[in-house]
């Protein structure tokens, strides 16, 4: 039985039949047999939470990145990893880990550049491995444990001990 399947221009599709691989379908109108897996491969942003993460000083720390990334390769996207969204977030989040752990609290701000260049292309280089391109990397947020920032305001407030 033949099925009609429409891929718009910003989008792939992937045809398989009796589970097996058969081949790309381009943009437009097709007839096929089979299952028609449409991928789309506009830009995508996605936040990622990477808590607690210990500085050289083992202070916890959270991060939250804001990352964007296109699917390359729809294929390996979908034949590569269970679900490429999620891959991408745990693949973030040990990157942030590895990336960040021995950097000090001092040094923190003033490598934040240098720090989302190194997420960025280590990122990159795992994401190619199933399909996708990410293009780029922000640190968005800071964020101490809540007992160090209730400490931090409770000294704004009364002063150091």
């Amino acid at each position: 039985m033949f099925k009609r399947v429409k891929v718009s221009e910003f989008e792939q599709a992937v045809l398989f039949r009796d589970g097996r691989l058969v081949r790309r379908l381009d943009p437009g109108i097709h007839w096929v047999r089979g299952e028609a897996v449409i991928v789309d491969l506009r830009r995508r942003d996605t936040e990622v939470l990477a808590a607690p993460v210990q500085l050289r000083e083992l202070l916890p720390l959270g991060i939250r990145l804001r990352i964007s990334y296109r699917v390359k390769d729809p294929v390996a996207a979908l034949l590569q990893v269970y679900e490429y969204r999620t891959h991408l977030a745990n693949d973030a989040i040990s990157t942030v880990h590895r990336v960040v752990s021995p950097v000090s609290m001092a040094e923190l701000s003033s490598e934040r550049v240098r720090l989302e260049q190194q997420i960025h292309d280590r990122l990159a280089l795992e994401t190619s491995a199933y399909g996708l391109r990410v293009e780029e990397v922000s640190i968005l947020e800071y964020r101490l444990p809540r007992s160090i920032r209730k400490r931090l305001k409770q000294m704004e407030v009364t002063g150091p001990p």
